[in-house]
Order: structure tokens, then C-alpha cells, then sequence
């Protein structure tokens, strides 16, 4: 007669698909729903600050500008003011398209990175554009200059002036978080024009290098709006999906299950945390340290945002992942007390009992979501005590152990046989016992088992 032996319960995929398809996540709290809208307002809100910041800077005409550049500042401005209206347009659809609930938080986030990636593309195709228009106008301008005055010194006088406008022009956006240091080499090049080739009146040259000086400033403004439209869009991107990150970690904190019972519908809390290893406390954590960066996000490149974005997709993926595992463990918990209820009752038609204050039921520490614990005894100083633990996929372990002093073979196979048969009825399937080693011959000797109230306070 063994005296420990293992068998793993398993249930058809059917099954075990009905059982997690009866627990339905139970709808949001109207007060949950409330504050989802009014994070989600606060972020377009916050969103379309930004934008309104820079559309308001391209709408400011460059001051001291010539008449003949004027209108080409004006219309690069224009060109890039059109994009960010475009994108706050899009922006707008995008929140009055998507019902602010949980469930569709995932596919939202996906779809905003997608746009994103997709608007980024747009601002680079559209930059390039912008840069071949403008230098077809400066060239435009630069002949009819050319034609009104032959002065190399006037050409040169009008192109470090207007290329020092526009220095002045660029200093109002974040080129040295764009363009570390760009500016300052410009402006240094502009002075030594100045110091050297005027003063030197070498004209001729002043003139060449002032136009090119001015190529390279006009350039530059136009990479720091390509880069201030690409900041712009992301930071949209990332505001929005902090909101919603947040919103979902609270709506998973508060979450709720709703399982079908043979009595009706019952509601239950999910507390994912329990079931799933504290995985809402990490995923907050996580989320604290991308918050921290807010006080300061002007400072935060391009990059980090975007960086951001994708994390905050994995928190949401991470989140998800833990409501289903804590599904799968609270159903797992149910299974593993149905089952101990079907063990007791097949080894009470064998001759088994509970007797008062040595044996009973118990989950390890009264923890719901570890191993439950039966034990019993036949009269005859015979004990049986069965383990059921968790597995993945809603499988379980079954572990009996055999305290005797009656050593039947027979009546061990019969005892195994109805526990065997009990699980099967309920739909499970059972694998055959197998004998552990070293206990073919010889009773079990985890003789803490017996203490089925040491079983119930005992701490992991």
C-alpha cells in the first residue's frame, strides 16, 4: 500500500472555456465612467494647449523682415500652422469617436500609436516639401535683389540682416532641445561676417557668405518646426494615453466580476492584486515614474515621449494580463473547493469521516489562492489527508497522503477509484495515481499534514 500518491486533474478546454466565458467583467461604476471622461477631456484639453501655444507663435508675423522676405516667412509659417490645425482637427475626431470605457482602451492606445507613427511620417514627407518651396522662394527673392542693387556691400548688408531676424525669429521655439547649439553656431558665423569680412570690406565674399549664412539659419527654422509639430503630436499622443492608463489602473483596482452560479448571477470583487501577485502595485509603480517626468515635460525629447507611449501600451497589455490571470486563479479557487466537497463526499461513502477538531477542510493561511487541504479519518487510526494545488490552465494537482496502520492494498485502490470517479462525473479528467518514490512500501511521513488548524495559520 502507498502512502503517497499523485494525480494531476485537468478539464476539457470546452469547460474550462464556458467557465471563464460565465465570468464577465461586471460594468463600471457611473462615478468610475464620470471621472474616465473627465481625464480624457483634460488630456485633449491639455493636448490642444500645446498646439494652440505654437499655432500662436507661427500666426505672430517675424518682425524687421524686408517686404520681399515677408511673404515667404509668412507662408512657411502658414504651411506648418495648416499641420498642427490639421492634426488638433484629427485630434478632436479621435476623442468624440471612442466611447470612454474600459474595454476598448487597448485598441484605442493601439490605434492613437499607429496614427502617431503614421503623423510623424506625415510631418518628415510634408518638411521636405516645405524645404524645396522655400528655397525656391529664397532664390526667387535673392534675383530680384540681385537685380535692384549690384552693391556687394548692400547684398551682404541685407543678408546678414535678414538672417539675424530670423536667429531672433528661431529663439522664441525650443531649438536647443531640437537643435543643441545650432543656433549659437549661426549666430557666431553672422558676428564673424561682421568682425572680419565687412569690416575687412572684402564685400564680395561678406555677400557669398551671408547668403549662405541666411540658407543655413532659414533651414534650421524649418527642422525646429518640423520638430516642434513632431513634439506636439506626440505629446498628444502621451497625454491621451496617460489618461486612459490611468483611468484603466483605476478601473482595474475597482473591478468586478460577474459569474454565473446555479443560483443566478453573483458579483465579485476582482482584486487582482490578490490573485495576481500584486501586479497592479508594480504597474502603478511604474506608471508614478513616467507621471514624475510631467512637471517638466516641455524638457522631455521627442524620443523619451514616444518612449513613454509605447510603455504605457505594455502597462495596459500587463494590466490586461493580470485580469485574466486574477479571473483564472478566482475560478481556479472555486474549482479546487468543489472539488475538495467531491473528494470528502466519495471517501464518506467509503467509510471516511470528519471528526471534531482534528480533521476538516482548509486552505493553506486561509488563503483563498493556495493549495486546499482535506483530511479525514476512517475510526481505526487511519488518515488520509489530499492536497489540491493550483496549475496552469485551470489544472490542479491532487497529492494523497496515507497515514495507516491498516495496510490494505484493496481497500487503498477502492478509496482512490471513488475519489477518482466523483472528480469525473464532475466533468474533470483524472489521470491515473502514480506512486511517489521512495513511498511504495511505507506511509507518509509529512506528519505536519495531519494538523489540518497548523495547515489553516500556516504563513507562506
Amino acid at each position: 500500500m502507498s502512502g503517497v500518491k499523485d494525480m494531476m486533474i485537468t478539464m476539457p478546454q470546452s469547460q474550462r472555456d464556458k467557465l471563464l466565458n460565465s465570468a464577465k467583467r461586471a460594468k463600471e461604476s457611473a462615478e468610475q465612467a464620470a471621472r474616465r471622461e473627465r481625464a480624457a477631456k483634460k488630456a485633449l484639453d491639455d493636448a490642444s494647449k500645446q498646439l494652440d501655444s505654437l499655432n500662436n507663435t507661427l500666426n505672430n508675423e517675424i518682425a524687421g523682415l524686408h517686404e520681399d522676405m515677408q511673404q515667404m516667412a509668412k507662408e512657411q509659417n502658414q504651411r506648418h500652422l495648416r499641420q498642427t490645425q490639421e492634426h488638433q482637427r484629427h485630434l478632436q475626431q479621435q476623442a468624440d469617436s471612442f466611447s470612454r470605457s474600459i474595454e476598448d482602451v487597448n485598441a484605442r492606445m493601439e490605434s492613437q500609436r499607429v496614427a502617431l507613427n503614421n503623423s510623424i511620417e506625415q510631418v518628415r514627407q510634408q518638411g521636405e516639401q516645405n524645404r524645396q518651396q522655400l528655397q525656391s522662394a529664397i532664390d526667387n527673392v535673392s534675383s530680384r535683389i540681385d537685380a535692384r542693387d549690384s552693391s556687394h556691400k548692400s547684398l551682404a548688408e541685407f543678408w546678414i540682416s535678414q538672417a539675424q531676424t530670423f536667429i531672433w525669429d528661431i529663439d522664441q521655439y525650443r531649438h536647443n532641445m531640437f537643435a543643441p547649439g545650432q543656433l549659437s553656431k549661426l549666430q557666431n558665423e553672422l558676428n564673424t561676417i561682421l568682425q572680419q569680412e565687412m569690416a575687412q570690406e572684402a564685400y564680395q565674399t561678406a555677400m557669398a557668405s551671408a547668403r549662405a549664412a541666411f540658407n543655413n539659419v532659414v533651414e534650421l527654422k524649418g527642422n525646429v518646426l518640423n520638430a516642434e509639430e513632431q513634439w506636439a503630436i506626440s505629446h498628444s499622443a502621451y497625454v491621451s494615453a496617460l489618461a486612459d492608463t490611468q483611468s484603466n489602473l483605476e478601473a482595474m483596482q475597482n473591478l468586478q466580476f460577474t459569474i454565473e452560479m446555479e443560483h443566478g448571477d453573483e458579483t465579485v470583487d476582482a482584486n487582482i492584486d490578490y490573485w495576481a501577485d500584486n501586479a497592479l502595485q508594480h504597474i502603478s509603480k511604474a506608471l508614478d515614474d513616467i507621471k514624475t517626468k510631467n512637471e517638466k515635460i516641455q524638457e522631455v525629447p521627442t524620443a523619451e515621449l514616444i518612449k513613454m507611449l509605447d510603455t504605457m501600451v505594455e502597462i495596459n497589455t500587463q494590466m490586461e494580463a493580470a485580469a485574466n490571470k486574477a479571473k483564472e486563479a478566482l475560478i481556479s479557487s472555486q474549482q479546487r473547493a468543489e472539488m475538495a466537497n467531491r473528494i470528502t463526499g466519495a471517501l464518506a461513502d467509503c467509510g471516511w469521516d470528519f471528526h471534531e477538531e482534528k480533521d476538516g477542510v482548509a486552505y493553506e493561511g486561509n488563503e483563498f489562492n493556495r493549495p486546499v487541504h482535506v483530511k479525514m479519518s476512517d475510526g481505526m487510526d487511519n488518515e488520509i489527508v489530499a492536497i489540491i494545488s493550483p496549475d496552469d490552465n485551470l489544472a490542479n494537482n491532487l497529492e494523497l497522503n496515507f497515514f495507516y496502520e491498516t495496510n490494505d492494498y484493496e481497500r487503498q485502490q477502492a478509496w482512490i477509484q471513488s475519489m477518482k470517479n466523483s472528480l469525473e462525473e464532475g466533468g474533470l479528467n483524472v489521470s491515473n495515481p502514480t506512486c511517489r518514490p521512495g513511498y511504495v512500501f511505507k506511509a507518509s511521513d509529512a506528519h505536519e499534514l495531519r494538523d489540518i488548524q497548523a495547515t489553516a495559520a500556516r504563513k507562506s
